[in-house]
């Protein structure tokens, strides 16, 4: 009888151990493989470039449904979105890749962070980015300004700190070393570092530098007040860029300090114009477009999951292994 109930005991352990590796099928998920950056050739001379971003995507263990794509392209390094687009993919095939192609459109002689989501349900499952730098194609081949023009200073001002709209009133000094220049323009454009929004974008004409001489330049464009803003311009003679640069002005009132006392403390402002000097300009950028390599940032994978069984059979074992034990004693 004890060889027979032996018996039954050990077949009942294999059935149990066989039902506690046993897993049930993984659920589906998306993922994607690699990201390709385009640049078609055949553009004509113009501000923007447009830039295909070509996403592979995967469905791994079993069809996916509900997979929406989002692309972004944001100034690089910032959270300032330049273009955004969202496209419904539908359902994926398991153990087949799929393409898509999303055409953005850039402005040029700036870098960017292409940034490609893959939602499932609603649900982020992958993010990730591709760096890329667009050169300046305004003209169709770069040429030497007429003059010998040079910028030897660029401050931003402003009359009144406490206005609101603000007035800002960008300086440059522009020397001329060789004969008369063309005529000068000043591009400007002023991002409100708080929401992404940009405050300014304009072309103003600035007229001529005499040969051999020097001339102060000025252009006021108004923001509003209380935020943070990046400046950038670009002066240009007669169609071809000489100079660029970037600066950055703090508007946004300083974080509230407390004081032990409970006393809030406020700084007496400043009635004198404010000064902000920008970096020199940088006129050597690379000449041809340059794409980094796809990095994943952030992932929402779904983690395996096994058998509800696994635990209940293994503590049924255990429990019956012990009862067995006690019987041999």
């Amino acid at each position: 009888m004890r060889r027979l109930f032996g018996v039954v005991v050990v077949l009942l352990f294999l059935v149990l151990a066989a039902g506690c590796v046993s897993s049930q099928p993984q659920a589906g998920y998306v993922t994607i493989r690699s990201v390709d950056i385009s640049i078609p050739d055949g553009q004509p001379p113009s501000n923007v470039t447009r830039v295909t971003a070509v996403p592979y995507l995967d469905a791994v263990y079993a069809d996916v449904d509900g997979v929406d794509l989002q692309v972004i392209a944001k100034e690089a390094g910032t959270d300032i979105v330049v273009e955004e687009t969202v496209r419904s993919i539908g359902t994926l095939a398991s153990g087949r890749t799929a393409k898509e192609e999303i055409t953005l459109t850039l402005e040029n002689g700036r870098g960017y962070d292409i940034w490609v989501t893959i939602w499932q349900d609603g649900r982020m499952r992958e993010s990730g980015s591709v760096n890329v730098f667009l050169p300046d194609r305004t003209v169709a081949t770069q040429r030497l300004a007429y003059s010998l023009l040079t910028v030897s200073a660029i401050d931003v001002m402003t009359p009144d700190i406490d206005a609101d709209p603000i007035t800002l009133d960008i300086i440059t000094w522009i020397a001329n070393s060789g004969s008369a220049s063309g005529n000068l323009v000043m591009e400007i454009r002023a991002v409100n570092l708080q929401t992404g929004i940009t405050a300014v974008r304009e072309s103003r004409p600035l007229g001529t530098v005499p040969g051999d001489l020097g001339a102060e330049k000025r252009v006021s464009i108004a923001v509003p007040n209380g935020y943070d803003y990046e400046i950038r311009i670009r002066l240009v003679e007669d169609g071809a860029a000489f100079a660029t640069s970037t600066g950055r002005i703090t508007l946004a009132p300083p974080p509230q300090v407390i004081l032990a006392d409970g006393a809030v403390f406020s700084p007496a402002k400043s009635t004198s114009p404010v000064a902000l000097s920008t970096p020199a300009p940088t006129p050597g950028k690379p000449s041809s477009a340059q794409v980094g390599q796809f990095r994943v940032q952030s992932s929402g994978a779904p983690t395996p999951t096994y058998s509800p069984g696994f635990t209940v059979g293994l503590a049924a074992a255990g429990l019956i292994g012990a009862g067995f034990l006690r019987r041999r004693k």
